[in-house]
């Protein structure tokens, strides 16, 4: 926990130091910010409150204290701060006079200023200055970039700069060691140099006369790289370099001079950001416990104690052909369940196998379009498979078949960016997640083709999520527990068998709600021996935490700082103790370059560790550069998705019994589309085109009276509505990233797949409609008849022009319908005529009659 947050600088820090009383601490801004500040440090509780400050308009290199005065070096710039500071007080009064201090700069509104006063360069004054040490409280020594070494003399107040010595080299970094005293000077090209102490110091020492004592020295084993620090400790020299390596030196006499002999242990490290951190089975080849990769393409092997126990280099092409071009990285890397072989992905797609025993590529392939993101290995007695993803929405599948990898199956059920992949159950199941909020698990399925068989995954069940899965894991000894973290920063379990979600809880603190996304996950083991539940570690780039949970509560056991900057990755290692009892090591990596190793057990585990192990790296040759070859893909269609048999069926289940009569065609399924995907997915309407049924045309309703009662109109069932023509919608599906790999026949489907669909639920509801017409007593009414009768003629002339124009209907079923309808329009018009008929004859027959009446009573009055 930090015991004081400063934030006075605006553009970033140079440089910090502690006075050698460690009551003021110094710090330096950048160029950009340029001020420097004293802050005065309460020894009690470690607040820090500003004591002085000032600007410097100087380009200061290093700042270091020299008793109670601060020495700034850069370029033409040798300047020394003093501290005002009372006289001396009795220690009786000492307690008094710190209390009213603290008072009285509480009440202070602005610090005080700090005076300083440069020094005279002399002969030096176009020298820039890199380095400055500590000898005394009056006196330090300051060395250029040029391999000038100065004494710095205080001691009566005068700020004396005089050269005594010069190295011979670019001076970079100086250290002294009072034990011995000597100084240590280094540079460029890692040359390392002794410097007695007394032969400066020395009053005889002839002021800008540079002397020499003994040659710049190169230690054995040290490869060249320039010095950035160094530093004596416990009889050995500690020196760090531009290429972030960290040695430490074993130190001897030559000719009388101390000087570094050779080099004792090299602290092995990443040069860049480590990508990723993955445990090794055991034993294997590299005998070391798991391995780590930076986006340089270097991979180490580690034991748990830290040694390193070798070194991988990844071939990674470059295509910088222009400026535009984005440089490639390593990516992905993933060891096999034997560790015979190691699979790795960059950033161009390229997907590498290399061998562990030679630690050489034996089948390079341009797998994908975009950045792999993910690698899973699943290694069988008799098969051998890996499964890639990437940034392009695809699955590669690669086989093994005695030496040989080659392309099993393409799969692009996702429509987003696909992060992470699982086998499971021994390769019988394979799980993907992606961007589009899906996580698609797939069934194992072969077939024997030609004397070879030929595997694939098939999906069968397709959990949707609310938000976008980050990352997701299973436990060794439960694979039938899903682990999902998710962008809305929960973390959801699920039972692969049924497919429900069993728990979801908040990453989130105990002491604030404030909850982060879990970019990287790992489940334990369960322990029943020692009465400890499940645990759940994690690392978040949020606020660079690892942290851990109770993967049944789901409440935040612990959670540790260490990285400065993303942390990319973490590996869980269980090891079983004696007593019932086990320890837990958590292993992060982050973009700051380095690797922690955490304890979560109370006692830590001891091993011996062998000597680092030095192994040469052979490059095979270039031949063709594989990055710029088109990505492989081979989409198995539906047709040899049928062919495949899982190798076996669920207990329990029965065959599907095929209906008998008249049915709808066959429905083409689609994939589904995200609700946050850039395509708009398609909108499902009444087209004027339907579908023709398999079956025989419908029967004609019955005739129906001409008189009807009133009231029945309340017991009428509603005409279903006329149909309005809707264009068809573009599909949901996004082109991939590789659009020349597409075949037409995909995006006929697309074309059409929407006016399909339409025309497959019209077919449904006519012979809904036909159905109920047929068993109903209602009545129609005459108006609802006609429009029925116009829309079907409307709807009849619209198929036969699409049929014209697309010549997607045979012409004998076209004109099938068009006689269908013609002699149903016929009888039509024959029972209409009829009833006209009718009518007119009933009114014939009643004028005939009332005109005979009529004469008889006329003829009754005349005889009257």
């Amino acid at each position: 926990m930090p015991l004081a947050i400063l934030t006075e600088h605006t553009f970033g820090i140079k440089c910090v130091a502690f006075s050698p009383d460690s009551r003021y601490l110094a710090s330096l801004g950048s160029m950009n910010d340029g001020f420097l500040y004293i802050w005065a440090i309460n020894p009690k509780n470690g607040s820090a409150r500003l004591h002085s400050s000032n600007k410097c308009t100087s380009n200061v290199r290093h700042i270091a204290w020299m008793g109670r005065s601060l020495v700034s070096v850069g370029t033409r710039h040798v300047k020394v701060w003093r501290i005002e500071d009372p006289g001396a007080i009795s220690p009786s009064k000492q307690k008094l006079f710190d209390s009213l201090v603290q008072i009285a700069s509480t009440n202070l509104a602005a610090p005080r200023t700090l005076p300083g006063r440069n020094c005279l360069l002399g002969v030096l004054v176009e020298a820039t200055f890199t380095c400055i040490a500590r000898i005394s409280d009056d006196k330090a020594l300051v060395c250029s970039e040029k391999g000038d070494i100065c004494l710095l003399d205080d001691s009566d107040g005068a700020q004396r700069l005089h050269r005594v010595a010069h190295a011979g080299f670019g001076i970079n970094c100086v250290a002294v060691d009072p034990d011995r005293k000597h100084a240590w000077v280094g540079g460029k090209n890692g040359s390392i140099r002794a410097i007695v102490l007394r032969d400066v110091v020395s009053p005889k020492t002839p002021p800008g006369s540079p002397s020499r004592s003994g040659s710049p020295l190169l230690p054995a084993g040290c490869k060249p790289a320039h010095l950035v620090a160094i530093a004596g400790m416990a009889g050995h020299l500690l020196t760090v370099d531009s290429s972030h390596s960290i040695k430490v030196l074993d130190l001897g006499t030559t000719d009388g001079v101390l000087a570094p002999k050779s080099k004792a242990q090299e602290l092995p490290a990443h040069r860049d950001a480590v990508m990723g951190v993955k445990l090794l089975p055991q034993p294997n080849s590299f005998g070391a416990t798991f391995f780590t990769w930076s986006i340089g393409g270097v991979v180490l092997f580690w034991k748990l104690d830290g040694t390193s126990m070798g070194e991988m280099n990844i071939e990674l092409e470059q295509l910088l052909a222009n400026d535009e071009e984005v440089p490639n990285e390593l990516k992905v890397v993933q060891a096999s369940q034997r560790a015979d072989f190691l699979v790795s992905g960059d950033k161009y797609g390229v997907l590498r196998f290399i061998d562990s025993i030679t630690r050489k590529s034996v089948f390079d392939v341009k797998a994908h379009g975009g950045e792999v993101m993910d690698i899973a290995i699943q290694q069988n007695e008799d098969m051998t498979l890996a499964a890639s993803c990437a940034r392009d929405r695809t699955v590669q599948l690669f086989r093994k078949a005695g030496n040989t990898w080659s392309l099993s199956q393409t799969m692009d059920d996702h429509t987003s960016s696909i992060s992470r992949l699982l086998f499971l159950d021994q390769g019988e199941k394979l799980l993907s997640c992606s961007s589009d909020r899906t996580i698609i698990i797939r069934d194992f399925a072969s077939k024997e083709t030609r004397g070879e068989k030929v595997v694939a995954y098939l999906p069968i069940r397709t959990l949707t999520l609310k938000a976008a899965p980050v990352h997701m894991t299973t436990a060794s000894d439960q694979p039938g527990i899903l682990v999902v973290s998710t962008i809305d920063r929960h973390i959801s379990t699920f039972d692969l068998a049924s497919g429900k979600s069993v728990q979801v809880f908040r990453a989130s603190d105990l002491e604030s709600n404030d909850a982060v996304v879990m970019d990287a996950l790992v489940m334990g083991k369960e322990r029943t021996a020692s009465n400890k539940s499940r645990v759940l570690a994690g690392v978040s780039t949020t606020d660079k935490s690892i942290r851990v949970y109770d993967h049944i509560g789901g409440c935040l056991i612990d959670r540790e700082w260490g990285h400065t900057e993303g942390v990319s990755d973490v590996a869980l290692l269980e090891t079983e103790l004696e007593n019932d009892t086990s320890a837990t090591t958590l292993i992060s990596t982050g973009s700051d370059g380095t690797i922690m190793i955490w304890d979560f057990a109370p006692k830590a585990v001891q091993q011996d560790s062998p000597e680092p192990a030095e192994v040469l790296v052979e490059l095979s040759p270039v031949k063709e550069v594989t990055a710029m070859k088109t990505p492989l893909r081979r989409v198995l269609s539906r047709s040899e998705l049928a062919e495949f048999q899982r190798p076996t069926e669920s207990e329990g289940s029965t065959p599907i019994s095929t209906p008998v009569g008249n049915r709808s065609p066959p429905r083409i399924p689609r994939k589904k589309t995200s609700k946050y995907s850039l395509a708009q997915s398609p909108k499902l309407g009444i087209p004027p085109v339907p579908n023709l049924p398999n079956s025989a045309t419908s029967p004609t309703p019955s005739q129906s009276e001409p008189q009807r009662r009133k009231n029945s109109s309340r017991d009428r069932s509603p005409s279903p509505p006329s149909p309005k023509p809707n264009p068809p919608q573009p599909s949901a599906r996004r082109p991939s990233f590789d659009a020349r790999s597409r075949t037409k026949s995909a995006s006929n489907v697309n074309e059409f797949s929407g006016l399909n669909m339409a025309s497959e639920q019209l077919c449904k509801s006519l012979r809904a409609y036909r159905k109920k017409l047929g068993v109903s007593s209602d009545t129609l009414k005459a108006e609802n008849v006609r429009e029925m009768e116009r829309e079907l003629g409307l709807t009849a002339k619209a198929l036969g022009e699409k049929a014209v124009r697309t010549k997607g209907i045979n012409e004998g079923v076209l004109t099938k319908l068009l006689d269908q309808y013609s002699e149903r329009l016929v009888e039509m018009i024959d029972e209409k005529i009829a009833r006209r008929v009718a009518r007119k004859v009933s009114l014939d027959g009643s004028v005939e009659l009332s005109q005979d009446r009529k004469e008889r009573s006329l003829d009754s009055v005349g005889e009257g």
